[in-house]
């Protein structure tokens, strides 16, 4: 008997479910196998139906109400009834139960067979509240975050909470689905919703200053390879937490040929002469209350040294990127929003709400407004109000602008590069231009490829663009659209992410040919659900 070998299945026959039990029980000549098969027809019905009456859990939030009634001149009840009957509508057609606990906020139940076919119509809901107009034709949008997993109701109404949240963190718009097994996401087909105030910033920054005061020491970090808003915003962070008389650090690459006169301009001050740490210096400073801050991104593996991020038993986030990732246990708080221009935007309102602009460095001043120029593109993208108020700010700090623009000079040897790519560029779809660099490159062709970007989006007729360059064993992508195709939701098929407009990936691969074409199927698959 010791031949026996066991396995099991389920198959239909005629109509009816069975078990299927098989037995090897001698692998001699051609083999004896035994099959015992188990009808299972009533338990297979009975966990169907357990499993389609199984209550799903919906939260929805309608994005932009206060934008909205800046524009159309009704009242609260009249600009969101029309959105409302829609959910409603949506919710009498799976037989749930919709119900408003806040003017603009909705919870439903619904049974979890009509959650295949919101999956298959890609939550069309979504567009339909979209295509509808209020008021002088202004959109409305909504967020919806939803779970069916198993084990208890209270269980899936904390995934639907947390799925709403990640829909707002990612800009809103969309729909979240948590399943046992993964995270989906649909939607985005639009920019993301400017909602902010000085309420949130406010608290979040007292939120953060408590947080420092009761750490031994405070880390900050930037992303893999920093630009001008990853540091600005570190140097932002640094000056709270100086302010909070706690022990600070900035763990940051400092052979980095791009940041290296930023640091070398802050060692110039007293404040910052002790400052920076590399990793090794950084992996020293960890103490069972250290507080490490993660500024311009959302994930620990992303940061610029994930080994220190990942040591610390309390992290916090400040971005203003679309979340990707769910929160490690360690992060106590963040403060993501997809709506800045700038992380060092965010920084700037936190710092106006706290700190005097006559107690803020000059130095620093510049480097924060140099992460708003880069990432707003000299103020040419992603612009809000609130954006040129953290500018006046740090204008009444004494950042000067001419200093500011002498950081984004390029060395002559940057145009040859740049025109690497330029002398490269396909056509894709009639609308996306494709540019490769493959060998003979070094580290500074991640910001080269990122400028081609930003240049071939001013050619005519083309709605996006993405730059492929090789740099070790990583291919760097950059991504760029004018506003009508989202290049987040593009490279986060190749686990990037970014913005609407404004997106980046690394992959590792021998054949920057493969990456292409993996860049192009995402592409393809994009604009079938997402047509221009």
């Amino acid at each position: 008997m010791d031949d026996i070998e066991f396995g099991e299945c389920r198959t239909q026959i005629s109509g009816r479910d069975y078990g299927v039990e098989g037995f090897v029980i001698s692998k001699k000549n051609n083999g004896l196998y035994l099959a015992m098969l188990t009808d299972v027809s009533e338990l297979a019905a009975l966990e169907k139906k357990y499993n389609d009456e199984r209550v799903a859990v919906a939260y929805i939030a309608i994005d932009n109400v206060e934008d909205v009634l800046q524009y159309v001149h009704e009242k609260l009840s009249d600009a969101v009834s029309s959105i409302e009957d829609k959910l409603k509508a949506w919710a009498a057609s799976m037989n749930g139960v919709i119900k408003s606990y806040d003017n603009d906020k909705y919870i439903m139940f619904f049974d979890s067979q009509y959650l295949d076919q919101c999956v298959a119509n890609r939550f069309d809901i979504l567009d339909r509240i979209r295509d509808a107009r209020v008021g002088d034709g202004v959109s409305i949008t909504v967020s919806i975050g939803v779970s069916r997993r198993k084990g208890t109701l209270f269980e899936r109404e904390l995934d639907a909470r947390d799925a709403i949240d990640l829909a707002l963190q990612r800009g809103g718009d969309q729909a979240v689905y948590k399943s046992e097994d993964e995270t989906v996401y649909f939607g985005g087909r639009t920019k993301t919703v400017y909602k902010r105030s000085n309420v949130r910033s406010r608290a979040f920054a007292n939120q953060l200053t408590a947080l420092m005061s009761r750490a031994d020491n405070v880390i900050i970090m930037g992303h893999k390879y920093g630009d001008f808003d990853s540091f600005g915003a570190s140097i932002g962070v640094a000056r709270l937490a100086m302010l909070c008389g706690i022990k600070v650090n900035i763990a940051v690459d400092l052979t980095d040929k791009n940041l290296r006169p930023c640091i070398e301009m802050m060692q110039k001050t007293d404040s910052y002469a002790q400052v920076f740490v590399d990793n090794a210096g950084g992996l020293d400073l960890i103490g069972p209350d250290t507080l490490v801050i993660l500024v311009d991104h959302n994930s620990i593996p992303r940061s610029q040294f994930s080994d220190i991020a990942s040591k610390s038993a309390s992290v916090v986030i400040i971005d203003h990127h679309r979340k990707n990732d769910q929160d490690s246990g360690a992060v106590k708080i963040s403060y993501i929003e997809p709506s800045a221009s700038s992380t060092c935007e965010l920084v700037a309102e936190m710092l106006e709400s706290a700190v005097s602009s006559q107690n803020l460095l000059k130095q620093e001043a510049d480097i924060i407004l140099a992460g708003i120029l880069l990432d707003t593109k000299q103020f040419t993208r992603n612009t809000g109000t609130r954006t040129f108020g953290a500018a006046q700010y740090l204008r009444g700090a004494g950042a000067n602008p001419s200093d500011v623009y002498n950081l984004f000079k390029a060395a002559p040897e940057d145009l040859s590069k740049e025109a690497r790519f330029h002398t490269s560029i396909v056509m894709y779809k009639n609308q996306i231009a494709l540019a490769c660099c493959e060998g003979n490159t070094d580290e500074s062709y991640r910001v080269i490829a990122s400028k081609a970007a930003d240049k071939m989006l001013t050619l005519r007729g083309v709605a996006a663009a993405f730059t492929l360059v090789r740099i070790g064993d990583q291919i760097h992508i950059s991504g760029r659209s004018s506003g009508k195709i989202n290049v987040q939701l593009i490279l986060e098929k190749l686990r990037g992410g970014g913005h609407f407009d404004v997106a980046g990936a690394q992959v590792v691969s021998d054949s920057i040919d493969e990456v292409l074409e993996t860049l192009k199927n995402s592409i393809d698959e994009y604009l079938e659900h997402n047509p221009v």
